[in-house]
């Protein structure tokens, strides 16, 4: 019923440009991609960002467009679980870009006149400017903002990144020349590859690799074309030098 209702109701409703998660032709790559250009970086994280969201936010989602009182209170009980949006639902995601329309449109209006870029990818916004004063003087007005729509900020994982450290968004780290997964990932998930290839695991412990091993394989292939190519030349040599046809 959620998956009817986010294909025929909720992604017919246009959402702010600047929310970039969980929207058809956007992905974590577009949301990095904006602010490659930038030197300085202020990543704020929502503190339980779906259960913030109320039953009467999403009842007003549909009542807005055009639905009766009963029926609206029929759909909003559909996508909420416990009067909340939980996290996991097959309509939060989308639900939660309508109800966060007003908040991006603010946020964007006050940081846009300062020459700051804004995104938003679910609960992780992400500021960035060719000067760090730009993002010092924002912090404090868009916490007032998140505060008004309803949200709280998570300090533990508000930072600040700049020139001298590594530009990582929304798990894509930005440099000069691309973007992508970074090194320290790929470093990784070769290794992981490796003690697949050659290790003596149990039936068990081998499939569980192989799943992890895969999903980040099919990451790469969205996020970094790349480092794609050169993992599956890599898993191609190692198999060959050690007589393994596949990963499974």
């Amino acid at each position: 019923m959620q998956a009817w209702i986010l294909r025929n109701i909720l992604n017919q409703i246009h959402v702010a440009d600047s929310a970039t998660g969980f929207c058809k032709g956007k992905n974590i790559l577009d949301n990095a991609r904006r602010h490659r250009d930038n030197r300085f970086f202020l990543c704020m994280d929502i503190e339980n960002f779906f259960p913030s969201i109320s039953y009467a936010k999403v009842y007003t989602v549909f009542k807005t467009v055009g639905y009766n009182p009963h029926v609206s209170h029929i759909l909003a009980s559909i996508c909420t679980c416990k009067g909340k949006l939980p996290q996991g639902g097959v309509t939060s995601p989308y639900l939660s870009n309508i109800i966060c329309m007003r908040l991006d449109h603010r946020v964007s209006g006050y940081v846009g006149k300062r020459n700051v870029t804004y995104t938003r990818y679910a609960d992780d916004m992400v500021f960035s400017s060719l000067t760090s004063s730009r993002l010092v003087g924002i912090k404090r007005f868009v916490v007032e903002i998140l505060r008004q729509e309803g949200f709280e900020l998570n300090k533990s994982k508000t930072r600040f990144l700049g020139p001298r450290r590594q530009r990582k968004v929304t798990g894509i780290v930005i440099s000069d020349e691309s973007l992508g997964v970074g090194r320290k990932i790929k470093r990784i998930l070769r290794a992981k590859i490796h003690r697949l290839v050659t290790a003596n695991l149990s039936r068990n412990g081998r499939e569980k690799l192989r799943r992890h091993v895969s999903g980040w394989i099919s990451h790469m292939n969205s996020v970094d074309p790349k480092g794609f190519k050169q993992l599956k030349l890599y898993i191609k040599c190692l198999s060959k030098v050690h007589g393994v046809k596949d990963l499974g």
